[in-house]
């Protein structure tokens, strides 16, 4: 979790800035950085893993598809930092909720992108993926929304082009999740999707 943090706190934001890309953040205070949370966010880019990064006021595990294990380098770095999980076998997807419970109860926090992948349609949004908020609901931890704005425009997700510019992130309040029940799952993934897009909106 060092390594991690270091991540988060030095070399994100030295990535970001390398590339010319700024990150204004709002709402970090709603963050507590003692509390283990389920991150979640919006993916629309490449560049979206570091500026979230670099907004994130804790250190986090991503969760991440078994198939970055291959990438050189990067899947080095992917096997130590993150959660990995083949998402078309079921062994593997409950064997990726049970590390992520665990690491939850241990106090470590998790981020991932509900939508499963990057966003290449036209709408805001795509449709989200059940694992997070059943996660969120099976530790019984808070749900953190982060919305990243502006990503889309620098680095479409279409294409390799990357323009400097500045990527707005929003935090909105976190969702708690205690006392609920995988029968309230769809009610919690509805209400992060329309925080969401609540600030893709403005």
């Amino acid at each position: 979790m060092r390594l991690i943090w270091f991540n988060f706190r030095y070399a994100s934001p030295f990535l970001c800035s390398l590339l010319l890309l700024k990150v204004k953040v709002h709402g970090a205070e709603r963050i507590n950085p003692l509390q283990p949370y389920v991150f979640v966010a919006n993916h629309n880019a490449q560049i979206d893993i570091i500026c979230g990064a670099s907004a994130t006021p804790q250190p986090a595990r991503f969760l991440a598809k078994v198939e970055v294990k291959r990438i050189p380098f990067f899947g080095y770095m992917a096997r130590m930092f993150t959660i990995l999980v083949d998402r078309k076998n079921k062994e593997s997807r409950e064997r990726s909720y049970r590390h992520m419970v665990e690491a939850l109860q241990r106090g470590e926090s998790i981020f991932i992108y509900p939508e499963g992948t990057r966003n290449r349609t036209d709408e805001l949004l795509k449709e989200f993926k059940d694992g997070a908020f059943k996660v969120a609901i099976m530790a019984q931890v808070p749900i953190a929304v982060q919305t990243l704005r502006n990503t889309r425009k620098l680095n479409d997700p279409r294409s390799l082009y990357l323009c400097p510019g500045t990527v707005e992130v929003y935090w909105s309040e976190p969702i708690p999740t205690a006392g609920m029940t995988m029968n309230d799952l769809p009610l919690l993934k509805e209400r992060v999707r329309q925080e969401m897009l609540a600030h893709l909106q403005q």
